[in-house]
């Protein structure tokens, strides 16, 4: 079993007054907490050498510069460069990245903001932080929102996206078949029951669990994300279990337990990260290790511009990537 040495702590001003960087990714949205890590940096003086802010058109579309999206302008950092990309497509940014590649192969300290990237986004930067950069580690922080939109205010109506839906595997993390033709789909649960429902019945697995974010950001976050995902969870034969949602080191270890519990059988493991951005970032790791599991993600037609309200916590994750072979 593999174990990792690694820090993940609250973010204070305490913490983040002796961290410098020589580069910081973040991601441009119009929720709250897309600057917070931002702005707690700009109060304690923290030097960060170059900031780069994702620019999503589908996120900039149809907006002007009094949405909140803009608010990193007023937090006092000159040196903010746009990576002009797409949702949809997380290669886009790779030209933008490329045309800094001297700068990021000499950088010692890299660090990226998770709190506003979509997930499969994030889990291609890592890998090309790891295979095509050969960055040894990274701090990852994360801001956890407050609370959640839930339209009409009924907890089954939450939406972070709208459209169609097609599931499709994260690019560079298609895993290859093993010699068992069992087929485990693990789902880490979000507040979108239906993705759920409908990854299951996409993958059609031969075995489904699913784990709950426990312990929670707020008590009621659990028990609401079992309540969305009921379509799924009321099935006998659908195992519940459960990993801290804010701790993907956690969740890296519920993952190989599960594995290795199956490693008799030799199924290829599905993986659906459609819970919290910590526990996503813990699959996210435990792909990169077991490079024969498939993570899978349901891409929809637009997703929601604002999902969240206000930030609670923020964390402080260091992830060292060089230990992921």
């Amino acid at each position: 079993m593999k174990k990792f040495i690694y820090e993940m702590e609250l973010v204070s001003a305490e913490v983040i007054k002796k961290d410098s960087f020589d580069i910081f990714l973040l991601a441009g949205g119009s929720d709250y907490r897309a600057y917070e890590i931002l702005r707690i940096m700009k109060s304690e003086d923290v030097s960060i050498n170059k900031i780069l802010l994702f620019a999503f058109q589908e996120r900039i579309q149809g907006i002007d510069t009094s949405d909140a999206y803009y608010n990193y302008l007023k937090i006092g950092f000159s040196n903010i460069l746009p990576i002009h990309c797409s949702i949809k497509e997380p290669n886009s940014c790779l030209d933008g990245l490329i045309s800094l590649e001297s700068e990021i192969l000499t950088a010692k300290k890299i660090a990226l903001d998770i709190s506003c990237f979509t997930k499969p986004f994030f889990f291609y930067l890592i890998k090309l932080f790891k295979e095509r950069f050969k960055i040894h580690r990274i701090t990852v922080f994360y801001t956890e929102p407050q609370s959640y939109l839930f339209p009409r205010g009924i907890f089954s109506s939450y939406r972070s996206s709208t459209g169609p839906l097609t599931i499709l595997e994260i690019p560079g993390f298609t895993g290859y078949e093993a010699r068992g033709d069992k087929r485990v789909l693990v789902i880490l649960l979000g507040f979108d029951g239906d993705l759920s429902k409908e990854i299951n019945e996409d993958i059609s697995p031969s075995e489904t669990l699913v784990v709950n974010g426990f312990p929670s950001y707020a008590p009621k976050f659990k028990d609401i994300s079992l309540i969305a995902n009921e379509k799924l969870t009321s099935d006998k034969d659908v195992q519940i279990i459960f990993s801290k949602a804010n701790n993907p080191f956690d969740v890296f270890n519920l993952l190989e337990s599960i594995k290795n519990k199956k490693h008799n059988d030799r199924p290829f493991i599905n993986i659906a990260p459609l819970g919290t951005k910590p526990m996503a970032l813990g699959v996210c790791l435990f792909a990169l290790y077991y490079p024969e599991v498939r993570v899978v993600y349901p891409l929809p037609e637009t997703y929601e511009k604002i999902t969240t309200d206000n930030c609670w916590n923020s964390w402080r994750y260091l992830i060292p990537l060089n230990e992921l072979r």
